[in-house]
């Protein structure tokens, strides 16, 4: 597969067309990996003459011959980038040429009667839109580049912590998803809406706020106290004896807020502000905006637009706003207890914030970085493979900063210190945290080991049986938990998200994307992570704590487990994955990279 994720300098149709045909390898879609046979040129419509191997994948409406060449790292084959050939049924000798992701998906549509191609048509819309979204990123990114260049500045200039998170944000921004195809579309967003809301184009802009009577609001923990008056956005104060100021992204303002209200039955009575009020800047998840008066404080707020997948869409469900702040204490207990993880990783304080009811469209969540000083950086690991300005990825600066420009040492450091933090957290209480790319960030401080910082942690796996007869004293706070697909009863749903969170996304796509720069080589990476496992594995057998189940999973086991984000998120219905929540939706079919290092 294509390691390349940084926002491509070559057409985006064309690097979308990769992306696309290798996750369809990856996912197994319609039994593109288990079902396909591998044959020889021999049997391909025309003989071709490269490359070597071809899938011969049956859908249908026809065969579909994809050729392609082996592959190690999340699946067994990988796209050639030769033409692909489609020969349909009713017309055994009538092939053609695919080469491009619009001919690809109209290959997979099946008839009239089944629902996949009304999503499929979707899902090609997204594909036009992350096409679209890639060119005019691409233009933003060389002018911000060249800015910085022309006035010889240094993300050491930015003197406070929080203008350097949103500095390591934006290059992030730029970066794709390692392995959701579409994922620069951030579909609700035309050319406009990105330009003024989106982080790579580092916008301010002021929130907009609705006055909702108090009896219908929620509050929670303690908002900033730069919140606005009612008299600062045009209201009456004394409307403060009575109603709450709700802030509204102001893209949702000027779209669907109106439709929203007019099919609730608060609509009426809510007052919409005048003026806008309260500076932000987007951060890298585009809803969650730092505020400027202040900057250690982020607010969440519902945003309808479509990320990863046409069903994401990125509101804020209430319960997350307690699971949240659920889970943040359940962490903060372990690792004031724990003596292997204390000092290991920190939480970002996610205890306040303002629901509606169960609307998921109004309310916000308000985020503190709580005791950091501008004297350490904080990176999210989203932004590890990052391109800089000068040419060197994130993983370099942080290694030429904190290291002396000991890349290894600085990789094995972060290696070493993600894996103590998930496999205990794992194998001794039961926890699965879905701290991706994104949610996960490296803590540097000068002179001290690097730690680990969580954010949004709404989403995680908990085995209460596990947890609670480690910690008694959390089970109250366990108990206080809403959504219930975050509790499990056995292994396999912590070994699933550990595998494809921590495991794949934020250890090994690092490793791949460091190797496909020059900076070291897939075998001296990978004999770095098996060590690092081993060692780690090694210790929690030392404690008493059993290990098995981890050392079958990552050790012995010839496949691994996948995410399958493309499926559950546009081409398949929840009837047909049959997912309880479309963002761990798995199969296991991934070569076993940790397996294969001698």
């Amino acid at each position: 597969m294509t390691r390349d994720t940084a926002l491509s300098s070559t057409d985006p149709g064309q690097y979308l067309t990769r992306r696309l045909i290798d996750a369809l390898i990856r996912e197994d879609v319609a039994g593109c990996q288990s079902d396909s046979q591998a044959v020889g040129t021999a049997t391909v419509p025309g003989s071709p003459e490269r490359p070597a191997t071809w899938l011969r994948w049956t859908l249908a409406r026809g065969v579909l011959w994809l050729p392609v060449n082996p592959a190690t790292f999340m699946q067994r084959w990988q796209w050639s980038g030769d033409a692909l050939i489609w020969q349909p049924a009713d017309q055994t000798e009538g092939v053609s040429e695919v080469d491009h992701y619009e001919q690809v998906l109209a290959c997979l549509t099946a008839n009239e009667h089944d629902d996949s191609g009304e999503q499929l048509a979707v899902y090609a819309d997204e594909c036009r839109t992350a096409e679209s979204h890639a060119a005019f990123c691409q233009k933003e990114r060389l002018r911000w580049f060249d800015e910085i260049r022309h006035q010889g500045q240094s993300w050491k200039d930015l003197s406070r912590l929080s203008e350097r998170l949103l500095y390591f944000d934006r290059l992030a921004a730029f970066l794709d998803h390692p392995f959701y195809p579409s994922a620069r579309a951030k579909s609700g967003f035309d050319e406009a809406a990105l330009a003024a809301y989106a982080p790579e184009f580092a916008p301010r802009f002021q929130l907009r706020w609705l006055a909702v009577p108090g009896s219908e609001v929620t509050a929670l923990g303690e908002l900033p106290g730069c919140w606005p008056e009612f008299s600062e956005v045009g209201l009456d104060n004394q409307l403060a004896d009575s109603h709450h100021l709700l802030p509204v992204h102001p893209h949702l303002w000027d779209t669907a807020l109106s439709d929203y209200l007019s099919n609730t039955e608060i609509g009426a009575r809510v007052v919409r502000a005048p003026a806008p009020a309260l500076w932000v800047r987007p951060t890298l998840s585009v809803r969650t905006l730092q505020l400027e008066a202040a900057p250690d404080v982020h607010v969440k707020v519902p945003l309808t637009i479509r990320t990863l997948g046409n069903r994401n869409i990125r509101t804020v469900k209430p319960s997350t706003l307690y699971d949240g702040h659920t889970v943040q204490q359940i962490l903060q207990e372990i690792s004031g207890s724990d003596p292997a993880l204390q000092g290991a990783f920190n939480v970002t304080d996610e205890s306040s914030g303002l629901h509606v009811g169960d609307l998921p469209w109004l309310g916000c969540i308000v985020r503190r970085f709580c005791g950091f000083s501008d004297q350490q950086q904080i990176v999210p690991v989203a932004s590890l493979l990052a391109d800089s300005p000068d040419g060197r990825c994130v993983a370099q600066m942080m290694a030429d900063e904190f290291n002396h420009g000991d890349l290894t040492k600085w990789v094995r450091q972060y290696v070493a210190l993600t894996l103590t933090v998930h496999l205990r957290l794992w194998l001794v209480y039961g926890i699965a945290l879905e701290s991706n790319q994104q949610n996960s960030m490296v803590l540097l401080t000068p002179g001290r080991p690097p730690q680990l910082l969580f954010k949004d942690n709404d989403a995680p796996r908990v085995w209460p049986g596990r947890l609670c007869a480690r910690m008694l004293s959390v089970e109250p706070i366990v108990a206080q938990l809403r959504d219930r697909r975050i509790l499990v009863n056995d292994e396999t749903p912590l070994a699933q998200m550990f595998t494809t969170i921590t495991l794949q996304l934020n250890l090994a796509v690092i490793l791949e994307g460091l190797a496909a720069r020059g900076l070291g080589s897939r075998t001296q990476w990978y004999k770095l992570l098996r060590e690092e496992l081993i060692s780690v594995l090694g210790q929690l057998d030392d404690d008493g704590v059993n290990t098995q189940s981890a050392r079958e999973v990552l050790l012995e086991d010839r496949q691994l487990y996948t995410k399958y984000l493309l499926r559950a998120g546009s081409l398949e219905s929840k009837s047909r994955t049959g997912a309880a929540d479309i963002n761990k939706f798995y199969g296991k079919l991934a070569p076993n990279f940790l397996g294969q290092v001698s």
